[in-house]
């Protein structure tokens, strides 16, 4: 064996040797293959990622219509006869001191 290596006698040589267009024509067939198996992926992905966001969509629907409309409806009531009824339960005097409190009252009388 010879003790000393000359790296300079090497050279820039391709080791290896191929057909003409080798590397053109894998470059293609690979270029094929993933388009082939790339839109059975992504179909398989966005239909996944639609029925998620339906889902939330429909989820969140549901909770805005029951934030805003809740189940039990709420018995209409006249406001002010609860107001009349107690005005009534007052006595004579506190009658008296609301009746000028709000005569007296400036928002109330524009």
């Amino acid at each position: 064996m010879e003790k000393e290596f000359d790296f300079n006698r090497i050279g820039k040589r391709m080791p290896y040797k191929t057909p003409k267009g080798f590397l053109d024509e894998m470059e293609a067939n690979v270029w094929k293959e993933v388009q082939n198996e790339l839109p059975q992926k992504l179909g398989r992905k966005t239909f996944r990622l639609r029925m998620f966001a339906g889902a939330m969509a429909v989820a969140a629907s549901i909770a805005l219509l029951l934030v805003f409309h809740p189940f039990s409806p709420k018995e209409q009531t006249d406001s002010f006869s609860h107001v009349e009824q107690a005005f009534a339960n007052l006595s004579q005097e506190d009658q008296a001191y609301m009746l000028a409190v709000y005569q007296e009252d400036i928002f109330m009388n524009e």
